[in-house]
């Protein structure tokens, strides 16, 4: 039973997910040189990798087609997909760079077959702890300069409209602690932009994966504005298709948070810390 609930955990979390930083969905990847953030980059919005990454995942699915996406009027149709996990609470997946994760909740065994996209059923909220060195001095969210820098145990919003403003403190000495900062996210895009529900990835890391984030309502409904969202869906488009068969046994998994926090000069260069983009890609052997 052990081995089985391993198997199905790993199927589970073979979706990639790509969520698109809230200020700049172009944001390339922060420069970090011998473990020192460029300013530069910082400047015009970066991403890089975090000491701890959170997501909370209620349902996840193997599909052997693509899902109908939600609308404003209309839950997703999973007519081709087979659930494998579910949590009704929200099973939480604290991720390292490179690191194994678990998640608690019942597993269901898909039926043998060529599994080519995914659908995940998450909660809006990322948790980002990290502490590093930036280029040049900075001020935090919450006080301090110099160009030592981490999150604050704390949380706050990213909604059409407004944003967080309490995510970061900086010092001239390395004497931080990390807090968590929980980023509940209600709008892709920019805070001053119009509400915008979807947010699209495609050719993930030069392969040919892909994902569609859609915030959603109470009712499943593709949210219609920022004080509707209540939880994030992922629908995946995988690179590989996942093959189901009698002879599974074997399972290898890479995790990438490399770009999981997002980076940028909040004004009068205060340090914004946020949610980037975080991938986890597993196979079936």
């Amino acid at each position: 039973m052990k081995h089985i609930k391993y198997l199905f955990l790993v199927l589970c979390t073979i979706f990639v997910f790509e969520m698109i930083s809230f200020n700049k969905a172009e944001a390339g990847a922060c420069t970090v040189t011998s473990g020192v953030v460029a300013e530069d980059d910082i400047d015009n919005s970066c991403d890089t990798v975090p000491d701890i990454y959170e997501v909370v995942i209620y349902k996840l699915y193997l599909c052997t087609s693509a899902p109908t996406e939600a609308t404003t009027s209309s839950t997703v149709v999973l007519t081709p997909c087979s659930q494998i996990f579910n949590n009704d609470s929200g099973a939480t997946a604290s991720v390292t760079q490179g690191s194994d994760i678990t998640l608690d909740g019942a597993y269901t065994r898909p039926p043998n077959g060529t599994y080519t996209h995914g659908y995940a059923y998450m909660d809006n909220t990322f948790g980002i702890t990290w502490s590093g060195k930036i280029e040049a001095s900075m001020t935090g969210m919450t006080g301090g300069t110099g160009v030592f820098c981490a999150t604050v145990a704390g949380s706050g919003t990213h909604a059409q409209g407004s944003t967080h403003n309490n995510s970061s403190i900086c010092s001239s000495t390395d004497n931080l602690t990390a807090g968590k900062f929980v980023e509940t996210m209600k709008q892709f895009g920019g805070s001053s932009d119009n509400f915008l529900s979807k947010g699209e990835a495609t050719n993930i890391n030069g392969t040919t994966a892909s994902i569609v984030g859609l915030l959603v309502d109470t009712n499943g409904h593709r949210a219609a504005s920022t004080g509707e969202v209540v939880k994030l869906e992922g629908l995946v488009t995988f690179a590989n298709p996942v093959v189901v068969t009698t002879k599974t046994t074997s399972l290898s998994m890479n995790f990438n948070v490399g770009e999981g926090m997002h980076l940028n000069d909040g004004g009068s260069n205060k340090l914004q810390v946020g949610s980037g983009p975080f991938q986890a890609i597993m196979t079936a052997n």
